[in-house]
């Protein structure tokens, strides 16, 4: 999964200052307005981050005349309040290196006759709206056509761009390293920007090198200077994140040191991709912001998995969607609005805060149209807020994310597999790296790839002997070589791969195979050959294939199955399951709901009482946060249709009616009803739930337990 603009991390350069001389809960909640900045005097406390925010692009060529010319402050403010919008970050500087304000730094838009970022702020702040000011680091194309020397190169020396590499004569934006002159300019700018303006926040944006790294001169040198190998990857990686530190520590500051409640984000060293650097990074950070829309090579999925990490790093979470069809800059298109609704519903139903962005045109007016939809979506939110401000999701299991093992472009396909197979089966979940704790979860999910080093197997032997669960599948537990289990609390001996072309399961467990179709199931990716150890229980058996296919034994498509093996298809030992075969990497590449309804099975045999009991279907949401006093059940559905080559599209509201629900709680609810709507729902307390019946479900509806 590659994404693009924002596209995720792997590091960062910066100057050692190589151009020194730039000067440049109640029971019954009221429907009570956000603040818009309410933060004493004085405080260091960071702005409590908005619930309805708006990331403001405006990324003009010089070429494009008329620039601004159409702008009203005065207009662009009632737009926004019309809009319930109550915080936006706007553009100081943007991908192609202009300035939107009298600079003595940089270089203002040619074709710009006014202080248009000025406007902005003094027009939003009389309307009671939070600006954030937004600065585009590594691109600069302004910069990057004029020094040749601070372009960020690939191992093989081409100039790396936006979407491919680049060059003089290319259409095509350029990156520009930062271990270079270029962290000065930065530096300078947001000097500029904060001494000059009244702002709320900075957003720096593309803080972003390939996944190759960079190969300019002056990090190939410094790479030397530290005994880092520029020809290993790793060193590359260790290297950009040693620079990638510098950089933040430059340029936050810069903010906080003239409003030490100032928000300050970094796009790009928190993208999910970089999970192992993440944490690190955090204390750059006031809050964090994921970057997912549904188009641009990110699609649905990844904002969940994104969401559900990143909301347990202890900083304030938001969410950011697009008002565009596609993605960013895509000018005169807007997003459905079941497909805006739904995701700014779904980041509240995560614990989330919402962010919508758009691209404003070069004269500066915002498009009305644009706006009304956005407005529908965030007087919603609104009525909402009061059982979403300072909610936490409450879950009780974890999926261990394979990125823990290092960089990785784009998620694992295993998984964004556990991620649809859970949230169908509307279980209660977050995504763990190495630093979580595990002994929060009942249930930890290691997906097909987590070969074992010393410290993980450790810490997982801690949590089984805590009383913990786990499900691990195909490679998971083998020790850093792949040559035997790690994990001896499996129970089982390792072969090795499946040697044959084909390989197929057999569930022969009768309570595992419950409500599963009684025959022996393909797996489209085949696993592994393993066998029992004594104290081992089988549940599923492998099959073989007649023969594996060549010019003398041709079959079409895969071979039939022919006999069952005593290879272990599925084992259990105590409280470990082990699935021989990448169950949900195949989830993941072909949806065949046999391997969704087998893991459910296998989760039902260490929770057989989850949080959540529904008739939803599959295609719903269903996630419990919780409030001091009470817990709030929210229910989505839309249902993301394949329509484009590359694009899921919501484009209506499927109701749900008499939906039946019950939560697990550890008494009788004081009283349950719909949010917003404050409707009083009868619950049947039994056996530990409160058994509710929904009347209906338009798109989204929060159910309220008070305690």
């Amino acid at each position: 999964m590659s994404l693009s603009r924002r596209s995720f991390v792997k590091f960062l350069g910066v100057s050692p200052s190589l151009f020194p001389s730039l000067s440049f809960a109640e029971a019954s909640p009221a429907l009570v307005p956000f603040p818009a900045a309410s933060v004493p005097e004085g405080s260091d406390r960071p702005l409590q981050l908005p619930f309805r925010h708006i990331h403001l692009d405006f990324h003009t060529s010089p070429a494009i005349t008329g620039v601004g010319e159409d702008f009203s402050a005065g207009d662009f403010a009632q737009t926004l309040k019309d809009a319930s919008i109550n915080s936006i970050t706007v553009f100081a500087k943007c991908h192609h290196g202009m300035s939107y304000y009298p600079t003595k730094v940089g270089t203002q838009h040619p074709h710009l006759k006014t202080d248009l970022l000025g406007g902005m702020i003094e027009g939003c702040h009389k309307a009671g709206i939070l600006v954030v000011s937004y600065i585009s680091t590594m691109y600069d194309q302004h910069m990057w056509r004029q020094h040749g020397d601070w372009r960020v190169l690939d191992e093989n020396g081409g100039e790396v761009g936006l979407e491919q590499n680049t060059g003089p004569m290319k259409v095509e934006l350029g990156r520009i390293c930062l271990n270079s002159p270029m962290l000065d300019y930065l530096a300078a700018q947001a000097e500029e920007v904060v001494k000059n303006y009244d702002i709320d926040g900075m957003f720096y944006d593309n803080m972003d090198y390939p996944s190759s790294g960079c190969c300019c001169a002056s990090c190939m040198l410094e790479r030397e200077k530290l005994g880092l190998h520029s020809t290993k990857p790793q060193d590359r990686v260790k290297h950009a994140q040693m620079v990638l530190d510098r950089a933040m520590s430059r340029l936050a500051p810069i903010a906080r040191n003239k409003k030490p409640n100032m928000r300050v984000f970094f796009n790009g060293p928190v993208g999910y991709d970089r999970v192992p650097f993440i944490r690190e990074c955090l204390k750059h950070f006031t809050h964090i912001e994921i970057e997912s829309l549904p188009g641009g090579g990110w699609g649905y999925g990844f904002y969940e998995m994104a969401a559900r990490f990143e909301r347990n790093l202890g900083l304030d979470t938001m969410g950011m969607t697009g008002s565009f069809h596609r993605s960013w800059g895509d000018f005169g298109s807007v997003r459905n609005q079941a497909a805006l609704d739904y995701e700014c519903f779904r980041m509240l139903a995560g614990g989330n805060q919402c962010c919508v962005g758009d691209h404003l045109h070069p004269r500066g007016k915002l498009n009305p149209a644009v706006y009304e939809r956005i407005g529908r979506a965030y007087r919603s939110v609104v009525e909402k807020e009061p059982w979403c401000r300072n909610a936490k999701p409450v879950t009780e299991i974890g999926m261990l994310t394979n990125l823990i093992h290092g960089y990785h472009t784009g998620a694992y396909e295993s998984d964004v597999g556990t991620t649809n197979m859970l949230e169908e089966l509307h279980h209660q979940f977050d995504v763990l790296d190495r630093e979580s704790p595990f002994s929060t979860y009942k249930l930890i999910i290691l997906p097909d790839s987590h070969r074992l080093d010393a410290a993980l197997l450790a810490k997982l032997r801690h949590y089984l002997a805590g009383g913990g669960a786990l499900i691990l599948s195909h490679e998971s537990g083998l020790d850093e070589a792949g040559k035997e289990f790690a994990l001896e609390e499996v129970g089982l001996r390792y072969e090795g791969p499946w040697p044959h072309e084909v390989q197929y399961l057999e569930v022969t467990d009768p309570a595992l195979n419950q409500g599963l179709p009684h025959m022996v199931q393909i797996l489209y990716e085949k696993g592994d050959a393993v066998r029992l150890e004594p104290g081992a229980q089988p549940l599923a058996r492998v099959w073989k294939a007649y023969f594996d296919r060549s010019y003398l034994h041709f079959q079409v498509e895969q071979t039939p199955f022919s006999e069952p093996t005593d290879y272990v298809g599925v084992a259990q030992r105590g409280h470990v399951i082990y699935i021989a075969a990448p169950m949900f990497r195949m989830y993941a590449d072909f949806a065949y709901q046999f391997y969704r309804l087998l893991i459910g099975n296998c989760i039902a045999r260490f929770l057989p009482n989850p949080l959540i009991k529904s008739s939803a279907p599959s295609t719903a949401r269903i996630t419990v946060t919780e409030q001091p006093g009470r817990k709030i059940v929210h229910v989505l559905h839309y249902a993301p249709e394949r329509r484009g080559r590359e694009l899921d599209i919501v484009e209506d509201v499927i109701p749900l009616a008499n939906l039946k629900l019950a939560l697990r709680l550890e008494a009788r609810p004081r009283q349950v009803y719909l949010a917003p709507q404050r409707q009083s729902l009868k619950a049947d307390f039994r056996e530990d739930y409160a058994h509710i019946i929904v009347p209906s479900v338009e798109g989204h509806q929060m159910i309220v337990f008070e305690d």
